[in-house]
């Protein structure tokens, strides 16, 4: 994460997931195929630990998602 420039001391690995997963909603990705895709069974562990507000250039979600 440090060779991505990303700030280790605000994100830490697992905050691959919550980016990863709030990007695609920011994307309209149906919110059951985040659910399906991360094994969860209920879409509120989604919404109360993953569904994180993405405000401006995010650079962990840009650099999980881009192509």
């Amino acid at each position: 994460m440090m060779k991505s420039e990303i700030n280790t001391e605000k994100y830490g690995a697992h905050s691959v997931r919550a980016a990863a997963t709030s990007k695609a909603k920011l994307l309209a990705v149906p919110i059951s195929e985040i659910i399906e895709k991360e094994g969860w069974s209920k879409s509120s562990t989604f919404a109360r630990y993953y569904d994180k507000e993405i405000i401006g250039k995010d650079k962990v979600a840009d650099a999980v998602l881009k192509l």
